[in-house]
């Protein structure tokens, strides 16, 4: 069961046992797969939740929204503009803020939950 979250109801239910993945896209290019569990918060305010998942890659990420993420599966260095390096394994969560700059090595196929919001 997949649904949408409207003003209209007051929960979502979305399968995750075979979920449907589509193409994320950031910019002009598909860098990795999204199952969306909910798109869009009350009011109109930005609020997404979604399952991530990418074989071994490199591409820069800008953070367009505050976005925490927990790993489900996989290996992900994120290298911040600082020059920080940030590994993550099955079992983190991180939060970034909107605007940080970070380029992501996916270095074993890599899943995660994430929540992005911009409230």
């Amino acid at each position: 069961m997949t649904s949408d979250l409207s003003a209209a109801t007051s929960y979502h239910a979305s399968t995750v046992d075979a979920p449907d993945y589509e193409p994320f896209i950031v910019g002009d290019t598909a860098i990795g797969e999204v199952h969306w569990i909910r798109r869009g918060g009350a009011g109109g305010t930005t609020l997404a939740v979604g399952l991530w998942r990418s074989g071994p890659q490199d591409f820069p990420y800008p953070f367009a929204t505050d976005e925490t993420i927990h790993v489900l599966e996989g290996v992900l260095d994120i290298k911040l503009a600082s020059g920080e390096l940030v590994t993550l394994r099955a079992g983190d969560v991180a939060s970034f803020v909107k605007g940080t700059s970070s380029h992501w090595t996916v270095r074993e196929p890599f899943r995660k939950l994430f929540i992005v919001s911009d409230a």
